[in-house]
């Protein structure tokens, strides 16, 4: 396909504003007239990869991509979680293709140190190990909520193999929803878990779990840990965790409050836990990742949309990189992983970028 690209002009200044095509967001001062951060070359063009098409069966007629990682090779591996879909953009052959369907409404994912893509599996709160060279022919997924998604023919379908590492229960209650997820370097996975009613879950579902937090699952797969007892933000409201993202040495996590519009980082201990809360800056985001100079790169919702870039060091914004569409997740990746690649609603955008990701995955 031909990309289309976009000149990255700096826009007028506006205030930052709700948005209601997915959860309610709360956000800080976005300046989004004060141009590409200097991570990015000045001339830098936002490419668009690919649009999505609308599925006849998905819940809302229109995409919505998500849960951006890095494969080992350099490509990139995102869902449209409305179709139940998991996508591969091929970097060198620059195509984009269906890697599994269905895909248990996958939301968050991030590639671990075996090369097995790590989803989170929102349809039944679970947490997969997928392989990306392995295959499984299984009888077609029965869903929870049969009145929404594609009908099983009650053929079999082949897909990439994956295991269930994390079954979506919590001291036997079920999860609010595993959204998004970080590996520190022993294999330990980090997971927030807010509540958001989705569709295709069984009908009626109540939110079990009291509080919206984060927890931790060991590396060996056998042990959730409920690892914040509150996630309050500066005004003392209780907070929806969504964005994370950790340091490469694995002391440090990054956490965005979404309904609370504020980042805070954490000391990670060895046992898993979290102390030390700090504010990063009041901007939340759905997704967020982190360039090797120490910036985070935040799906803040703002008028016009686009990435706020804030430095971790001194907690000020230092750029805004416009998007034709409200981003959900990013992630850096190509083989030089010097690209910021976007996941923003209908579509699937690139920008390159004169930094790398801090993480080899995302």
């Amino acid at each position: 396909m031909n990309p289309q690209k976009f000149q990255l002009l700096s826009p007028h200044t506006l205030t930052a504003t709700l948005c209601a095509l997915v959860a309610p967001l709360l956000v800080g001062a976005v300046d989004t007239s004060m141009g590409l951060p200097p991570t990015i070359s000045s001339d830098a063009k936002v490419e668009k990869l690919a649009s999505l098409p609308a599925e006849s069966y998905t819940v809302s007629g229109r995409p919505f991509t998500e849960g951006t990682t890095c494969a080992p090779n350099g490509d990139v591996f995102f869902v449209e979680q409305n179709s139940n879909k998991i996508m591969r953009w091929n970097v060198a052959e620059k195509k984009l293709s269906v890697f599994m369907h269905p895909a248990g409404y996958s939301n968050g994912m991030l590639f671990d140190a075996k090369g097995d893509l790590i989803a989170c599996a929102d349809e039944r709160n679970e947490l997969w190990a997928i392989s990306i060279t392995k295959t499984e022919t299984v009888p077609y997924p029965e869903p929870l909520n049969p009145a929404v998604g594609e009908k099983p023919t009650g053929e079999k379908v082949t897909l990439p193999a994956h295991t269930v590492i994390m079954d979506g229960h919590y001291k036997g209650k079920l999860l609010g929803g595993p959204n998004d997820l970080w590996i520190r370097p022993d294999g330990g996975i980090y997971l927030t878990d807010p509540f958001y009613a989705r569709q295709w879950w069984t009908p009626g579902r109540k939110q079990e779990q009291e509080l919206k937090t984060v927890y931790f699952l060991s590396g060996d797969h056998q042990r959730l840990t409920r690892v914040l007892a509150d996630f309050n933000s500066t005004q003392g409201v209780a907070g929806t965790p969504n964005g994370i993202i950790g340091t490469p040495d694995g002391k440090t996590l990054y956490v965005s409050d979404i309904t609370g519009g504020e980042t805070w980082s954490f000391d990670v201990q060895p046992d898993g836990s979290l102390t030390n809360k700090r504010l990063i800056c009041s901007v939340g985001s759905d997704g967020m990742t982190l360039d090797d100079q120490g910036n985070l790169y935040l799906s803040a919702n703002a008028r016009p949309p686009g990435v706020t870039v804030v430095s971790t060091r001194s907690g000020q914004q230092i750029g805004f990189i416009p998007v034709p569409e409200q981003p959900a997740n990013m992630c850096f990746g190509g083989r030089d992983h010097k690209t910021l690649y976007v996941a923003a609603r209908t579509g699937f955008y690139s920008v390159l970028t004169n930094v790398k990701g801090a993480s080899p995955v995302k």
